[in-house]
């Protein structure tokens, strides 16, 4: 996928792009293998996770503002014995994905590198990067004060020990 979504966009070395951004919508191998492929990460804020639970990614380069986006057409399921890479690399692309030109409308504050903009939530007084609060009236909050969060705080913090 990763191979087809570069080859779209007219990227032979993704090493060599620093305009590529990735947006993935599931936490499988597919992520890892994007990202191996691609060289775009988390970190680097050039992989953009996107958590729809489909085997699909949009690959866009930032400085044509040309995006592609691929899904699986359908589920290989290789024999256990078998090279995954010879195995795969037998299957047509058009045979395995869908590719669609698609618009990737992002921000500035999205893209690769410094934050650009800081927020503290009144709730917590945690930082919040690049535009990611929410105001609930005249209150400035991190999306976890805004709308629960996946964790539950102890009271107490924890120690230095």
């Amino acid at each position: 996928m990763a191979r087809r979504g570069l080859s779209a966009l007219g990227i032979d070395d993704p090493g060599e792009s620093r305009n590529l951004v990735v947006y993935v919508e599931c936490d499988r191998c597919l992520t890892d293998a994007i990202g191996t492929v691609t060289g775009c990460k988390l970190g680097r804020r050039s992989l953009k996770w996107m958590d729809y639970g489909k085997s699909a990614a949009t690959f866009l380069n930032t400085d044509t503002g040309e995006a592609v986006r691929l899904n699986t057409k359908q589920f290989y399921s290789p024999p256990e014995d078998i090279d995954l890479v010879k195995f795969f690399e037998a299957i047509p692309d058009d045979e395995m994905f869908n590719a669609t030109r698609v618009k990737v409308d992002y921000r500035q504050v999205d893209l690769p590198g410094k934050p650009l903009e800081r927020a503290t939530c009144q709730a917590c007084n945690e930082v919040v990067n690049d535009g990611r609060q929410i105001t609930q009236g005249a209150q400035v909050l991190c999306k976890a004060c805004a709308n629960g969060a996946y964790y539950d705080l102890y009271e107490e913090e924890m120690s230095n020990a």
